[in-house]
């Protein structure tokens, strides 16, 4: 069972896309986001848990964040949906005006 300190915690969550430094993981830590061990005054965290977080953050503010109500979940799941279909139509026009720049009619 591997344990980090706060540099390395950071750098973990470094490698997986997070963008945080030490303060901002040390504030996670103050705030039970991250469970840890106080060993002398400074942090030692559980490699495990630093994957707890980095799952539990990943889904949070999605229809698939653990403990929120179903209505929350639809309301989620209709909002990725209208953002989607926004997409979809932008890409829709790109498409369009790079045919028209290749000279490809439509079909």
């Amino acid at each position: 069972m591997n344990t980090f300190n706060l540099k390395e915690t950071t750098a973990l969550l470094h490698s997986y896309g997070f963008k945080c430094d030490t303060e901002m993981v040390s504030h996670w830590i103050s705030e039970g986001n991250i469970k840890s061990i106080e060993n002398g005054g400074a942090y030692e965290v559980l490699e495990e848990e630093v994957y707890r977080f980095i799952e539990s953050y990943r889904w949070e503010g999605t229809a698939f964040e653990e403990g929120i109500d179903d209505q929350t979940k639809i309301e989620r799941l209709l909002e990725e949906i209208t953002d989607l279909k926004k997409q979809i139509v932008k890409l829709q026009e790109e498409q369009a005006e790079l045919e028209d720049h290749l000279g490809i009619m439509p079909f």
